[in-house]
């Protein structure tokens, strides 16, 4: 049986399918191409215009709030809690009068100094009496001159022993003074930690309640000191206005913005080694007391201003591999023109040009796709 004339229809059949295939392949790639110049030639576009304008940049971070000034309220001497003056959670003024000390022992110890003191102080008198009727009997040589030096001897002495027992007095008048303790500043008290009849001691370790002065408040931020010195060093550079770095605005977890603006009045002058940032500090006016210690808070920092600022929305902006910028202007007659730009901040969907771009230029932002350096495109509605 011959095969070879079965074999020869089959190769030939299968010669001319592998021809068809290759055929319409080459044709549809060249349909393609064709359809590619044609889209690129009729390139259509939109445009902006570079128009300068004042922009605010700010950033969101997380802030903790802390109180102007906070009082631990201590004992300075030791003794029985005979009452409890003040509301706990009261507001209370500088001076108030917080607790009680039993005060026997030290009003005793106080009259004794004054009967001390007033002893010396008798002596003391009669001592200088005397001298004086001295001095005029040595005048006349009546007394010699040795009594004389010596009873002079004795009335020093007295004089820096009535020094002594007034110090005395005074440091027993201290210690029964202090058997009624006060409130070291203005603020909201908390709660007490004593109840009347407790025993307190001298400068111990626990407080017998906490004074926060609410109003006004202080906000503690962190940010990274990389963004700090960067931050610094645009506004030497002149991409920020002069002291527009600083205002804060708060806002509550459910998103509602604290009424009050705050500034920022404090920088750390060290970096947080584990973390690399620095600490800020807010200062807010606090009338309604809705900020309380140790709260939790949003806040938006203002970073700072920069002044007749040229935005570009980022879809327009090309980043290259080398780290460089570039958009596409609208030169006249229609021509595309690459430009390599220099970028600063950015501010929502736009990055703000700091070089590469002047006012009024027009900007290529959208039928990017097929443009070319050197193109004429077709401006998006000409014509129809």
């Amino acid at each position: 049986m011959n095969i070879f004339p079965g074999f020869f229809r089959k190769a030939f059949t299968f010669g001319l399918l592998s021809l068809s295939a290759v055929s319409l392949f080459l044709l549809g790639g060249c349909e393609s191409e064709k359809g590619s110049r044609s889209r690129a030639a009729n390139t259509e576009v939109d445009f902006i215009v570079a128009t300068p304008q004042d922009v605010e940049y700010s950033r969101m971070i997380t802030g903790r709030t802390a109180p102007v000034l906070l009082a631990e309220v201590r004992p300075q001497v030791s003794g029985i809690i005979k009452e409890r003056l003040f509301e706990e959670g009261a507001d209370v003024k500088a001076g108030d009068v917080l607790y009680l000390i039993d005060d026997a022992i030290y009003k005793a110890s106080y009259k004794s100094a004054q009967a001390a003191m007033h002893k010396v102080e008798a002596n003391n008198n009669v001592l200088r009496v005397k001298l004086a009727r001295f001095k005029s009997m040595l005048a006349q040589k009546a007394v010699s001159q040795q009594d004389y030096d010596d009873l002079d001897a004795m009335v020093k002495s007295s004089n820096a022993e009535l020094r002594v027992q007034k110090a005395l007095v005074d440091e027993a008048r201290i210690q029964y003074e202090y058997t009624r303790i006060k409130a070291p500043i203005s603020g909201r008290i908390g709660l007490s930690n004593v109840t009347p009849g407790a025993l307190v001691t001298q400068h111990q370790a626990a407080m017998l309640a906490s004074i926060h002065q609410l109003d006004p408040m202080h906000v503690k931020l962190t940010i990274s000191a990389t963004e700090l010195s960067s931050l610094r060093r645009k506004m030497a550079e002149g991409e920020m206005e002069p002291g527009s770095f600083g205002k804060v605005r708060l806002f509550f977890d459910d998103g509602t913005p604290y009424a009050h603006e705050g500034v920022v009045d404090f920088s750390d002058a060290a970096v947080t080694a584990d973390t690399g940032a620095v600490t800020l500090r807010a200062t807010f006016k606090n009338p309604d007391l809705l900020l309380m210690p140790n709260m939790a808070v949003r806040a938006e920092l203002v970073e700072g201003r920069a002044l007749q600022a040229l935005l570009v929305p980022q879809p327009a902006v090309s980043l290259n591999a080398d780290g460089s910028a570039s958009v596409f202007i609208l030169g006249e007659g229609n021509v595309a023109r690459l430009r390599t730009v220099k970028l600063g901040g950015s501010k929502g969907r736009s990055w703000q040009v700091v070089e590469g771009l002047k006012p009024g230029e027009k900007i290529i932002t959208n039928g990017l796709r097929y443009v070319k350096d050197g193109m004429k495109v077709t401006l998006a509605g000409e014509g129809k």
